[in-house]
């Protein structure tokens, strides 16, 4: 189970860079060109081809600014999630480079080599999907959703941050644990959904040094004029992210972040123990339940936990587990807004159970223990949910 990406020029077909995951073998030049071929010729009679199922595979087309193509080939995943994968795909690339650089291709030599900065990005973005295979290097991580931590030093958190980016002169910032964000700013959050997503792979990417000072289009707010995307480690696993102007320098964030975090450092050690239960142990969840996906779909973030014994035997294979759930049957849930279609679904397999339950803009997906009667998976999930979007020492 894998895939592979292609980005073409949509004038010439000239290829600037594949990337591929999973069990699969990387396309021959040929078979890419074929591909291109098929879309050129389907656009110069005024048809769109959009995608077209192999009988183990899914095709994908996809053209932005009329000037260069993405070209998906995946084993497993849908249409619909692969459309998504090739937005943000795109969105990456207008992150490292800008938009004009896209729309306006003057040299393809040089273009390749500015976009090499993406790959990086882009393949934690391929992460995302669901490869059905759990010893492929995938993650939990769903597109578009920044992943939470609760933690009951987040109020703390947040009041340190929100005077960091004060002092930094931002508006945008973010504290992350272990690429979960336990704290942002309001303006944080008022970026686009995939804005903020594409920041967090960025920073996750980058944690292979105590600092790093990235320029960034950002694809909604600024796609032509750069930020600086600055990342200080204030301890192990523990980073705070902003988006700067031209100042200060990178030496005077440096200096600041060591000033506003190093008076809260057992604060931060303290909030790095709810790690990886990514919910407090003060909160106690019915022994019948083994895994928690908990999604917020109008402000794009949701909270895994897999960690609830305190076991990480099985915790990556059941967040893997509720994932693919998440992606083949709960999705259906995030935009359902009929009242007359179902708010809940479920699995029942060999070895365990799944719930899905949406209230208003919250979905909950639930895996539980295969002896649980399916008829009580329904309470405990409402349970499960109150419990925690109503707790007063969390704050979801």
């Amino acid at each position: 189970m894998g895939i592979n990406i292609m980005c073409l020029t949509s004038a010439g077909g000239l290829p600037l860079f594949s990337r591929k995951m999973g069990n699969v073998e990387a396309l021959p030049f040929s078979t890419i060109g074929s591909l291109n071929g098929v879309h050129m010729f389907a656009k110069s009679h005024g048809v769109s081809v959009e995608s077209t199922q192999t009988e183990n595979a899914t095709v994908l087309w996809k053209e932005y600014e009329d000037s260069v193509i993405i070209i998906a080939v995946s084993i497993l995943n849908e249409k619909r999630v692969l459309i998504d994968l090739l937005d943000t795909v795109f969105s990456a690339m207008v992150l490292s480079v800008g938009i004009d650089s896209i729309k306006n291709i003057k040299n393809i030599e040089r273009l390749k080599r500015d976009l090499r900065v993406s790959y990086s990005t882009i393949d934690s973005i391929m992460e995302c999907l669901d490869y059905g295979d759990r010893g492929i290097n995938s993650s939990h991580n769903i597109f578009n959703y920044v992943e939470t931590i609760l933690c009951t030093e987040g109020n703390e958190l947040q009041t340190c941050l929100d005077m960091f980016v004060e002092r930094v002169s931002s508006m945008f910032g973010c504290v992350m644990i272990e690429n979960c964000v336990a704290a942002a700013t309001e303006s944080w959050w008022d970026l686009a959904q995939m804005e903020r997503k594409l920041l967090t792979h960025v920073l996750m990417t980058n944690t292979n040094c105590t600092i790093f000072d990235i320029p960034v289009f950002l694809p909604h707010e600024s796609p032509t004029v750069p930020f600086r995307f600055v990342g200080v480690c204030l301890i192990s696993s523990i980073w705070v992210g902003v988006l700067c102007g031209p100042t200060p320098d990178l030496s005077a964030v440096q200096s600041t972040a060591y000033q506003v975090w190093s008076p809260v450092l057992t604060t931060l050690k303290f909030a790095y123990q709810t790690y990886p239960r990514n919910i407090p142990h003060s909160v106690q969840i019915h022994n019948s339940v083994i895994g928690i996906l908990l999604i917020e779909t109008s402000i794009g973030k949701y909270l895994s936990c897999t960690n609830i014994s305190g076991s990480k035997k099985e915790q990556k294979s059941f967040s893997e587990v509720l994932k693919t759930f998440f992606y083949q049957a709960a999705s259906i849930l995030v935009d359902n807004d009929d009242a007359d279609t179902p708010s809940e679904t479920y699995w029942c397999a060999e070895y365990h159970k799944l719930h899905a339950l949406k209230d208003g803009n919250t979905i909950i997906c639930s895996m539980y223990h295969s002896s649980i009667p399916t008829n009580t998976m329904r309470l405990i999930s409402q349970q499960t949910l109150s419990l925690l979007t109503k707790d007063s020492n969390i704050h979801w």
